[in-house]
């Protein structure tokens, strides 16, 4: 049921973003691969998870994370189920623990760092969450190659944004929060409307999704060159500019700077 779930709230975003108009200078053109879902890693057997895992289906049901899925990305992307009541039987348990949770700052507009502190929507989460508990919250900037590594010391207790497809076992994971896929995306004023518009053409592409390329080799062959950013804003700015013809980027990613571009 929560992959029928979250499968349908994908399904809803790629249709509002391929057919995303108004003041928007970027469009989605085509899904690239199904890759991309985001659930929080635990310690296993740490009983955390069960608390933050019941606190985000009390506030998805209360409308907290709607309105913070809105604010950040203009659409309702959350697809974890609400459910009231799902904290009964844990408060006791619960109270009064601190924790450190551990997030990637270069995984805008999930977790970054703006100059002024953290921002992003798992950054409102984890603020979300434990606020709901009564608990004590500090921010551990983390390598997501290293998750494993830092919850295993215990530098941190709780790792957001960890994309599904990276799951391994040995550790405790949340239901998946946040459905994403990978798309193309391409300027609404530029001629490049589908997937085989960009034959021969340049294709921009972030340093961390360098594997994403493997998924469909043909397209990859199919391109006259591929530029590598070291950050979103870089992709965008280079689609902008006409440097690259299309980027390849998460569907939350897309929906962050569709959103971001209608209202400033």
């Amino acid at each position: 049921m929560k992959r029928i779930l979250c499968a349908a709230v994908c399904v809803l975003l790629l249709a509002a973003l391929a057919g995303c108009g108004g003041d928007s200078e970027f469009r989605v053109i085509d899904t690239y691969s199904d890759v991309g879902s985001f659930v929080v890693a635990f310690r296993e057997g740490d009983r955390l998870g069960e608390y933050v895992t019941a606190a985000m289906k009390e506030l998805a049901a209360a409308g907290t994370l709607r309105t913070a899925s809105y604010r950040w990305f203009g659409d309702n992307l959350v697809c974890i189920r609400g459910e009231n009541g799902a904290m009964e039987g844990l408060w006791d348990e619960s109270a009064g623990r601190s924790v450190t949770v551990g997030i990637d700052i270069t995984n805008m507009p999930m977790s970054y760092e703006d100059g002024t502190g953290y921002r992003g929507f798992d950054v409102d989460l984890a603020g979300y969450i434990c606020e709901y508990l009564g608990w004590d919250m500090t921010f551990y900037p983390i390598d997501m190659n290293d998750v494993g590594v830092e919850l295993a010391s215990g530098n941190i207790d709780m790792a957001m944004g960890i994309p599904e497809n990276d799951m391994t076992a040995g550790y405790g994971y949340s239901p998946t929060y946040l459905e994403s896929r990978y798309v193309l995306v391409a300027q609404v004023s530029g001629r490049v409307r589908d997937r085989s518009a960009l034959k021969g053409k340049c294709l921009g592409v972030s340093i961390a999704d360098v594997d994403m390329l493997k998924t469909d080799e043909k397209f990859v062959a199919s391109l006259g060159s591929i530029t590598y950013q070291t950050n979103t804003d870089g992709l965008f700015q280079a689609l902008l500019s006409g440097e690259v013809d299309g980027i390849l980027v998460s569907s939350v990613v897309a929906a962050y700077y569709m959103n971001l571009n209608q209202t400033e």
